[in-house]
């Protein structure tokens, strides 16, 4: 099972070779996985008809600065 969106979706572009848990484990929830339809991302494109910040997590927050850095 994965999200219809991910070919499009920048976050999932940018973090889907992390090494990072909190990453994966949002991709595995999110984007692949249960959490799908409560996804903030594609609320968001459903919303405002345009893709959010590729920083922005399905959770709705932003990827911490930190995150960012270890790519």
């Amino acid at each position: 099972m994965q999200c219809e969106l991910l070919e499009k979706c920048g976050f999932f572009k940018k973090y889907r070779d992390t090494l990072n848990l909190a990453c994966r484990g949002f991709i595995k929830t999110y984007c692949e996985g249960d959490k799908m339809d409560e996804c903030k991302r594609k609320e968001y494109r459903l919303r405002y008809g345009t893709a959010p910040d590729d920083d922005m997590m399905p959770s709705g927050q932003m990827m911490p600065e930190e995150y960012k850095k270890s790519l």
